[in-house]
């Protein structure tokens, strides 16, 4: 194996150092957006999340996905339990599917180009999960999903931000047309790249399970945590978004149009 490809070659350490790097600039710009969400409103790039239900329903989001990425996901790899595998990822979209039918601007924030692509890039991850599941679960195909897929709701965020930036006013957008396409090629590049770079293992903290390892057999008590952990997720979620979506109606009928 060349170093270029090695595990804990100088390749691997610096597309680990920068993976990272773009994980926690993802992690930090979701914590940001609730200091500015409670502080700071008018700095906010989707004013929807100026709502305090909206706030919370994010913050519950970010860190149910936090936890698949970082704990659950890890955890169930090195464990090979597909109990808390899926268990992590059933949380992650129960999480992530009122954010999407309630608050979802990326048409407004960053151009129709990348909201399309948003779009069709959820569908299709969802797609990519059920078939995975369907085919029978693979330890590589759940590495590749946990440290790709679900990596991805952050290695992209800050770019993205950042690169808005060129376009975010009329003059500014004016004067940088082809921002959004640029925008749009960076961080579709980073999906590829991404993709590659966990394909060839080049993360050095992200690892398959050995084939020697036993499946991890779960007791009823497992189940019943996960069962649990699932279901309360689900009704924060849900239930946040419910009081979201009332909010907004008492705001209108408390603010009639003229």
């Amino acid at each position: 194996m060349s170093w270029a490809t090695s595990p804990v070659g100088p390749g691997a350490l610096v597309v680990t150092v920068a993976y990272s790097a773009l994980l926690a600039w993802g992690i930090g710009v979701g914590l940001l957006l609730l200091h500015d969400a409670r502080h700071r409103p008018a700095r906010l790039l989707n004013p929807l999340f100026a709502n305090p239900w909206a706030r919370r329903l994010f913050a519950v989001h970010l860190a149910v996905v936090t936890a698949d990425l970082l704990v659950i996901g890890p955890l169930a790899l090195s464990n090979k339990s597909a109990l808390w595998y899926w268990g992590g990822r059933v949380a992650t979209l129960s999480s992530s599917l009122p954010l999407a039918a309630h608050l979802n601007r990326n048409t407004q924030s960053f151009g129709r180009l990348i909201g399309r692509w948003v779009v069709f890039r959820n569908v299709a991850e969802v797609g990519l999960h059920v078939a995975v599941a369907a085919a029978g679960l693979t330890w590589y195909g759940a590495y590749l999903l946990l440290w790709w897929v679900v990596a991805y709701r952050f290695l992209d965020v800050g770019p993205r931000r950042l690169l808005q930036r060129r376009y975010a006013t009329p003059a500014l957008a004016a004067a940088h047309p082809r921002g959004p396409l640029v925008n749009w090629a960076v961080i579709t590049a980073l999906y590829g790249l991404a993709a590659l770079a966990v394909h060839a293992r080049l993360v050095v903290y992200a690892g398959v399970p050995a084939d020697s390892l036993p499946p991890h057999r779960a007791g009823s008590a497992e189940v019943a945590v996960v069962l649990a952990y699932n279901v309360v997720v689900a009704a924060a979620a849900w239930g946040l978004a419910r009081r979201y979506s009332e909010s907004r109606v008492a705001a209108a009928v408390a603010t009639p149009s003229a």
